[in-house]
């Protein structure tokens, strides 16, 4: 009679006797898609979308699309001579300058507005209304300058609001039209739209009820770098967004005015605030540890600049909910950070993920806060980069620096040395957190959670995929993301492009939560393209042999142990592959 018993290979001298299995999650990076685009005659700058329409912002071209990419309408807003600037008082030049989109910005709270602040403006906004009752009118129609120079004098500086090294506006509704903006401070950058005026470091202004202008609630409504150091001290504006009762933005700035090292921080302002008097910031890192241990110093990477960042609420994700310790609703903050060259802010290509918790945040800047006396609850910032007031009015005012690093484990950092990351968006898709990232060299990837490698990882263009991004009907089957190369935008689902790319059952069978992808006939399909003659299926894979390793005959007798080299053996969609296991026969 002859029995055996099949025994996983758990141990790494027998894994060490078979040839390296298949890689679970291969994919074949040169598959395309034929996926929607739009391309425009010139750069694109800035993407926003409001009531199903997405608008584009180019050079010289404003363009309106619908959610197919098809082209609603086109507003020209530039090349421009001096007479056809918004800001004619601001210094002059002879010739038509290129109208640079240096922000995009929606608001709903009056109309339907579009805001659009050009470089030939010199950072002026003009705002389109774009109500019509049932759908937003084209682009073209009723646009006002926001600078009144019908009576012959300067425009307020309050309209100034943008600027070619690089602004986050943020729109905060309430009663009010909102704008907190952050103005990049890039040293011997050169300017293309001729002399341009020095625009504050950091604002608040609200819309005038006569919606033609912004003004301030009071001369407390900026704070500025110190005159020493404006122009020469790098502070870049990358990313900014509203959670709770706060607004945040994240910087790339040096670490000290005589430091050539550089950081990320985070700085937090009250949004209700109708001036800038509760303003605190941090300094924020993404560590990396070969044993991904907090504490050791094995390995460890310091990603300290970030390139690109996405808010979003925690799903039903219990996995993420319990790593981060937080619960559904909760709003977290994806961050995609790179390594700087030495004494430079210029990222290289190695880049990771970190995730933090915005409750965790506010509770650090709570903390430090506590630490201080009641009567210095109201402080100058310690490093005296930004000219603010000596002393406070107000028993809650404070400006705080904190100057202890926050440091995170990455939360992704898998297949991403030599990869450099310019754009992260994060969505729930059946009950998963995918991280959809684009890069520097053109491609879009996707990965739906910290342990695992991408699913789709794909080239839309041989330029960087911009940080600007659009997501689309998250919550819906046909949900996509609108991402910008250049001067295209190509429109990516949420699911996924399509299961070409993936080229073993077990890579096809382990996104197929996420893709709807399936094993039919050898290859990864979805289910409408399998032959109703064939097995669909998501559940299994049929394991493969490659080779009986050793030994290749033994004694009649039996009791000899054969180690089978294959994939494939027990396979578990929560789990990899075996990549061996031992039979012992007996006779």
């Amino acid at each position: 009679m002859l029995w055996c018993i099949l025994l996983w290979a758990l141990c790494p001298r027998v894994r060490g006797q078979c040839d390296k299995s298949p890689d679970s999650s291969m994919l074949n990076i040169s598959v395309t898609y034929n996926l929607p685009t739009f391309i425009a005659n010139s750069t694109i700058q800035n993407l926003v979308t409001l009531s199903g329409v997405i608008y584009v912002g180019a050079v010289n071209r404003i363009y309106a699309l619908s959610p197919n990419l098809t082209k609603l309408s086109e507003y020209r807003t530039g090349p421009l001579f001096a007479n056809e600037s918004c800001d004619q008082h601001s210094p002059g030049h002879t010739g038509k300058l290129d109208n640079h989109n240096l922000a995009l910005v929606v608001e709903t709270i009056y109309d339907k507005g579009l805001f659009s602040c050009g470089s030939a403006d010199h950072g002026v906004c003009r705002r389109h209304v774009l109500d019509d009752g049932a759908s937003p009118k084209t682009v073209a129609e009723d646009v006002y300058c926001f600078a009144d120079y019908r009576y012959r004098r300067l425009p307020g500086e309050q309209n100034l609001v943008a600027t070619p090294a690089g602004s986050q506006v943020l729109n905060v509704e309430s009663n009010v039209i909102q704008f907190f903006v952050g103005n990049s401070e890039i040293p011997d950058l050169k300017n293309e739209s001729g002399t341009f005026p020095q625009l504050h470091t950091l604002s608040v202004r609200k819309m005038k009820t006569s919606q033609n202008g912004f003004i301030a609630f009071s001369n407390r409504w900026y704070l500025d770098l110190i005159p020493s150091l404006r122009g020469n001290y790098y502070l870049r504006y990358v990313y900014s967004f509203h959670s709770g009762p706060f607004t945040y933005f994240l910087t790339i700035q040096q670490v000290s005015r005589d430091s050539q090292a550089y950081h990320t921080r985070i700085v937090r302002m009250c949004s209700s605030d109708l001036e800038i008097r509760r303003y605190v910031e941090m300094p924020l890192e993404c560590i990396c540890t070969s044993k991904r241990r907090r504490r050791s110093t094995e390995g460890l990477k310091v990603f300290n600049v970030v390139q690109a960042a996405y808010v979003t609420k925690v799903g039903n994700d219990v996995n993420l909910q319990k790593q981060l310790k937080v619960e559904e609703g909760d709003d977290v903050l994806f961050a995609a950070f790179a390594q700087s060259k030495p004494n430079s802010p210029e990222p290289t290509a190695n880049s990771a993920i970190c995730v933090i918790s915005l409750k965790h945040i506010n509770n650090l800047f709570k903390r430090y806060m506590q630490t201080l006396p009641a009567i210095t609850c109201c402080i100058k910032l310690m490093r005296t980069l930004l000219d603010v007031l000596s002393h406070c009015k107000h028993l809650f005012e404070y400006r705080l620096e904190v100057t202890q690093f926050v440091q995170r484990l990455e939360y992704w950092s898998k297949e991403l040395t030599n990869i450099l990351v310019t754009s992260i968006t994060v969505a729930q898709v059946h009950g998963r957190t995918v991280a959809y990232l684009g890069t520097a060299d053109g491609r879009h990837m996707q990965v739906k959670s910290s342990g695992a490698s991408p699913h789709v990882n794909i080239r839309l263009d041989t330029k960087p995929v911009s940080a600007s991004v659009v997501l689309r009907d998250p919550n819906h089957p046909d949900g996509a993301l609108l991402l910008v190369t250049g001067n295209k935008i190509t429109k990516v689902p949420l699911i996924g492009p399509g299961c070409g790319q993936l080229t073993t059952c077990t890579s096809c069978l382990l996104s197929s939560v996420v893709t709807g992808c399936g094993w039919c006939d050898g290859r990864c399909t979805r289910a409408n393209q399998c032959p109703s003659s064939s097995v669909w299926t998501q559940d299994y894979c049929t394991p493969v042999i490659t080779k009986v390793f050793w030994p290749t005959s033994g004694p009649l007798r039996g009791s000899t142990t054969v180690t089978i080299c294959g994939h494939n053996f027990g396979f578990d969609k929560t789990e990899s592959f075996k990549a061996s296991l031992t039979a012992a026969f007996n006779t």
